[in-house]
């Protein structure tokens, strides 16, 4: 049993988890973590043709660490909340009263005035998405 556990641990090791292999005697980097601040405000969407999509993040005082989010396009809004989850903001999302979930909006923080985001919506394309802040 045990050394099935350690074959475990060194296949894992091997693989990465999808990162680069840390070099021997160094220790890995310590993974992202977003702040609220990082995400809060008003975004604009930069992305040729999606030009008039507008992103606003506000600090929720229901609780420490929740957001709302609203997104906004060519007349439709979704809203939702959203949480910080390392260096991701995930957002819940909307788009009429009955609070069923119409879409996931995931967003990273590029540099401090703009965000890459990936909305997506059902079964559809996910639409990849750069904001840069008002």
């Amino acid at each position: 049993m045990t050394g099935r556990l350690v074959l475990a641990c060194a296949a894992v090791a091997m693989l990465g988890c999808g990162g680069s292999a840390a070099e021997p005697g160094k220790v890995a980097a310590s993974p992202k973590v977003a702040t609220v601040d990082a995400f809060a405000g008003a975004w604009s969407s930069v992305t040729p043709s999606y030009e008039f999509i507008r992103l606003s993040v506000v600090s929720k005082s229901v609780e420490q660490g929740a957001l709302g989010a609203r997104l906004t396009l060519s007349g439709l809004a979704f809203d939702g909340t959203a949480k910080i989850d390392a260096d991701s903001l995930i957002a819940t999302m909307s788009s009429g009263p009955t609070g069923s979930v119409n879409a996931i909006l995931v967003a990273h923080v590029r540099d401090a005035q703009s965000l890459v985001a990936q909305l997506r919506a059902g079964d559809g394309v996910p639409l990849d998405l750069t904001f840069k802040r008002q």
